[in-house]
């Protein structure tokens, strides 16, 4: 069954990025214009990016070269950020839990890191699109909404009354994986926080 909002993933429900956005994404990929920050730790000048029209997969690795490898860090979570290199902008941010099994990732000397950052993208900001596409016009988002330029249910897509609900129920999953992401990141904060109250971490 084709995905009702245009999405090219049939084996997916979801509303897929414009095609000027996924053009800007494009762009960026083929210009070598997209960097990772690790914030506290570095970052990762160019990583390994594929895309589609909703999902945008990051991979990097990280090498670390401190603390001294008999003194391990424990890291609790890693704050991720995808931006362009040329101008700052942001993509995506997110707080990564980096606990197994409630225990920290222990950090030190010599430790190599893979990862794999899957990111689903609901629209770019409109101010990115135009600063790497100038001569794009008017909307360039589906999700926002013409009037106000806020993300909203229905954004400027004409959708039936079975879509809208459709996409209501969509909406709500997505909330609630967000909310459970968010939850392990809060967690992920708080032990590191108590952790340094206590004396058992140093700061970074």
């Amino acid at each position: 069954m084709p995905n009702m909002f245009g999405g090219k993933n049939a084996n997916g429900l979801y509303v897929p990025l414009t095609e000027v956005e996924q053009e800007v994404i494009q762009r960026l990929v083929e210009s070598d214009d997209l960097m990772v920050v690790i914030h506290g730790w570095g970052f990762v000048s160019s990583p390994r990016i594929s895309f589609g029209d909703h999902r945008v997969k990051v991979e990097f690795e990280l090498n670390f070269t401190s603390p001294p490898a008999n003194t391990p860090v424990p890291v609790y979570y890693f704050d991720l950020e995808l931006r362009t290199k040329s101008e700052g902008r942001t993509l995506f941010r997110q707080r990564q839990s980096c606990q197994y099994e409630g225990k920290p990732m222990q950090v030190a000397a010599g430790v190599f890191l893979g990862m794999v950052w899957d990111i689903a993208l609901s629209h770019l900001d409109p101010a990115l699109v135009k600063s790497v596409k100038p001569g794009a016009t008017g909307m360039t988002s589906r999700v926002l909404d013409k009037d106000t330029g806020k993300a909203t249910l229905t954004g400027n897509m004409r959708l039936s009354e079975k879509e809208i609900r459709t996409l209501a129920g969509l909406r709500d999953r997505e909330r609630m994986m967000r909310e459970d992401n968010l939850r392990k990141a809060r967690g992920a904060t708080d032990r590191e926080s108590r952790d340094i109250k206590d004396g058992k971490l140093r700061r970074k």
